[in-house]
């Protein structure tokens, strides 16, 4: 096997490309991760409408991978995010509490507020599950024409393509490689 048969060849599940990353780059209107092997890399987030029924994620993965080109590589990463929105939104509304009218229902709710705002300090954050697409540009124009067209041909399924900006994908990167599960 010739050097560059070596160079072209993916390892399925492997992370060097992240860890020896040699920065982001803009191309187009799209961020992407160089790689180790000088491999530009899109990212994007897929995510069902949740105000559609009819979502079909099978049907959209068919379409996306039955319009790829021979020797193109797209990964799917299912990965579990810290989610701070629920708690946000439960903490504002624990902050609106009334004390109560007499004296007894003031101690009572002062009690429970400092339970529930220890709590709040000391618990996990809840976590979400994200789906990550990552693609490997390669080709030129013709795998950024499909990079950005296939964002309307799933989007019929109900799945929509959210591209990532540099920030989401060095917090990525950072997320991959240093979980932190114990938040």
């Amino acid at each position: 096997m010739s050097t560059n048969d070596q160079r072209d060849e993916i390892k399925v599940g492997s992370s060097q490309s992240f860890v020896l990353a040699r920065g982001l780059q803009q191309v187009g209107e799209y961020w992407v991760l160089i790689g180790e092997d000088g491999r530009q890399r899109l990212f994007a987030e897929l995510t069902a409408d949740p105000d559609r029924p009819d979502v079909r994620p099978i049907d959209a993965y068919r379409a996306l991978l039955s319009s790829m080109q021979p020797g193109w590589t797209v990964r799917t990463l299912q990965i579990f995010w810290p989610d701070p929105l629920p708690r946000q939104a439960f903490y504002e509304q624990f902050e609106r509490w009334n004390a109560g009218s007499d004296d007894n229902e003031r101690e009572g709710v002062q009690l429970l507020r400092q339970s529930l705002s220890l709590f709040l300090q000391e618990s996990p954050l809840p976590f979400v599950r994200r789906t990550i697409m990552e693609f490997v540009l390669v080709g030129g124009a013709e795998s950024l024409s499909w990079w950005e067209g296939i964002s309307a041909a799933i989007q019929t399924y109900g799945v929509k393509v959210t591209p990532l900006t540099a920030e989401e994908i060095q917090t990525l990167a950072r997320w991959v490689f240093n979980p932190a599960l114990d938040f």
